[in-house]
């Protein structure tokens, strides 16, 4: 867009803010036809209720199916609420224009702003839901490859960023993919929590509705394909901030997988690197570098949706039965983390697609600690003779100077009488052995490939 603002309507950088996909869903054009039909199912519901006449009902409708909702249209509804200050009052207006002698009188008769916006949010969110677990479900599957395939790559786990025990890479992906399952359990558990629609009138009493209100409440919500509330949740935002909050976890877990692929990248370690597309440019400064841009950018919009999650967080507290201070935030919120939540599983998505693998520079990896990553095997195998903390120092000790002096560590335990009087030269060897060294990662990947499939 020419005049943008917002980064995601950016012509040359929208589409690294926002899934295209998605974005028409959040369009104001949809959104304002969206208020639209609801506004037109309730009149007809209400109408079937006898609440207002039939014949209102049917001029709404009729309005409802004329319109165009184009340039004009929506000057004609901006300038409305210029004149009123009133969220919806423009909308109205616009639409009476529009009507019969009758049905305009009878628009949105007895609802409020948060029952048809809500509502219209409810419905768009559940078409984002099924998305998002559309994608979960193709991003799961190449991690499913991934950790089948690399279910015996040895590398280097780490912890505290310094080399500590091997581990397969296949283990790794398999951590991504059961925590991203947990991610789409929790997309499917908050669906019922969030197929809720709202019509509560003014204070959420249902008075405007006269004494048929639960029924006619329970009809419209069935012709939109909502639940019915128990009760009004004007001031109850918990829904918008448990979808914002899982949002900010599934993203994270994005965050995270960049982040191990950004560090995996640096040449010094070089174990995995984001596939390259010749033309992609580095730096306009130094032509040589290759960059992690898509793993670097899941960081950022991790951020993003991390901060509205939080913002989310405290639209919760609500002053009486409404507070425009806390729920029109959301207006803000709620669409900009969504579309910068489907970014960022696009991005994984692609990101994982082309990821490479170098067991070569695995194992290289391995082979520099100098026998290091096998210290814990010795120390564990000595403690059963000398105690587990003797043990320890013992180890420690000759450690030291594999890590000053580049000394083989194997070598420093073969030439270490004390432990040549308890272990044999085959019991050493067993312990440098790295396909004993792994532990159960192979199992483990296969059990959690078992469990998503399973599922």
């Amino acid at each position: 867009m020419i005049n943008s603002v917002h980064i995601s309507d950016s012509t040359v950088f929208g589409s690294s803010w926002a899934d295209p996909a998605l974005r028409p869903l959040f369009a104001e054009q949809n959104r304002v036809r969206g208020w639209l039909e609801i506004m037109t199912v309730l009149a007809d519901v209400q109408a079937e209720f006898a609440l207002i006449p039939e014949q209102a009902a049917i001029e709404i409708k009729a309005a409802y199916e004329s319109i165009t909702i184009d340039e004009a249209f929506l000057n004609e509804v901006g300038e409305g609420f210029l004149k009123t200050n009133h969220s919806l009052m423009g909308l109205i207006n616009a639409v009476k224009n529009q009507c019969g002698a009758i049905g305009g009188e009878w628009l949105c008769y007895g609802a409020s702003v948060q029952d048809i916006t809500d509502t219209h949010t409810v419905c768009t969110l559940l078409k984002v839901l099924i998305h998002f677990l559309e994608q979960l479900t193709a991003i799961q599957q190449i991690l499913i490859d991934l950790a089948r395939q690399h279910k015996h790559t040895v590398m280097c786990g780490r912890t505290h960023a310094q080399p500590g025990l091997p581990i397969t890479f296949g283990f790794k992906a398999a951590t991504w993919l059961d925590e991203l399952e947990r991610h789409r359990q929790r997309l499917t558990e908050l669906k019922p929590r969030l197929s809720v629609g709202q019509l509560s009138g003014g204070v959420g009493s249902l008075s405007s509705f006269g004494p048929q209100a639960l029924a006619l409440q329970k009809t419209f919500m069935q012709r939109l394909g909502l639940e019915t509330p128990a009760v009004s949740w004007t001031s109850s935002r918990d829904r918008y901030a448990e979808w914002l909050n899982v949002l900010a976890m599934i993203t994270s877990t994005g965050d995270r997988i960049g982040q191990e692929i950004v560090n995996l990248q640096r040449p010094e370690i070089g174990e995995l690197s984001e596939g390259f597309v010749s033309g992609a440019v580095g730096s306009i400064t130094m032509p040589q570098k290759r960059n992690p841009e898509i793993s670097e950018h899941l960081g950022t919009l991790s951020r993003v949706v991390r901060y509205h999650a939080a913002h989310m967080a405290e639209n919760l507290v609500h002053s009486h039965e409404r507070d425009g201070r806390s729920w029109k935030g959301e207006w803000l919120i709620i669409p900009d983390a969504t579309l910068t939540a489907g970014k960022s599983l696009a991005l994984l998505l692609t990101l994982l697609m082309n990821l490479q693998v170098d067991k070569n520079r695995m194992l290289a990896n391995i082979k520099a600690t100098n026998g290091l990553v096998h210290a814990e095997a010795v120390m564990l195998r000595l403690a059963l003779t000398l105690g587990k903390q003797s043990a320890h120092q013992l180890v420690y000790e000759l450690s030291l100077p594999t890590q000053t002096e580049g000394l083989d560590f194997k070598q420093a335990v073969l030439g270490h009488p004390k432990i040549s009087a308890i272990l044999t030269r085959k019991e050493i060897d067993s312990l440098f052995d790295l396909e004993q060294s792994t532990g159960m990662c192979a199992n483990m990947v296969d059990q959690v490939i078992s469990r998503c499939q399973s599922l």
